[in-house]
């Protein structure tokens, strides 16, 4: 008599559990993906809000010694339009300071280059919020406040 020899091969099961396992790390790859690029974007805008205050800070102490108001640059905003973009970014600020909307001209005239974002500052606190963007992975305001003066 003649024995056959068994024929082994992957089971519809074993196929089954193999694509839900991939299925399963490839979800949890490109949730970590997505995941980093919000992080890298929220640093790449925290290290251009960083810079934004440091050259405001350095335009301040120019004012400073030399009392010369071309060193404040940016459109002065009205008490009304604080209050109206406190409001809408939903953060404190202080109305009867004197706060500058600066733009991409004046970010350039500051040494920030290849910015499209638009920001808000107080040159006296350092107070700097960037006023078109949000932090991706918090969907909360971009905002610095320094008291260096």
């Amino acid at each position: 008599m003649m024995k056959f020899k068994s024929e082994k091969g992957i089971t519809i099961i074993s196929l089954i559990i193999t694509i839900i396992v991939l299925t399963i790390i490839a979800g949890v790859v490109i949730y970590m993906g997505i995941t980093g690029a919000k992080e890298v974007n929220d640093s790449k805008l925290n290290t251009e809000l960083q810079m934004v205050q440091h050259a405001v800070l350095e335009q301040y102490a120019k004012y400073k010694t030399t009392r010369d108001n071309a060193y404040l640059i940016g459109d002065k905003l009205e008490q009304s339009q604080v209050t109206q973009i406190a409001n809408e970014l939903g953060i404190q600020l202080d109305s009867n300071k004197d706060y500058y909307k600066l733009n991409k001209a004046h970010l350039k005239e500051i040494g920030i280059k290849d910015s499209d974002d638009e920001y808000i500052v107080n040159y006296i606190s350092g107070e700097v919020i960037n006023f078109t963007q949000k932090r991706l992975s918090t969907k909360t305001p971009l905002y610095i406040k320094s008291n260096s003066f």
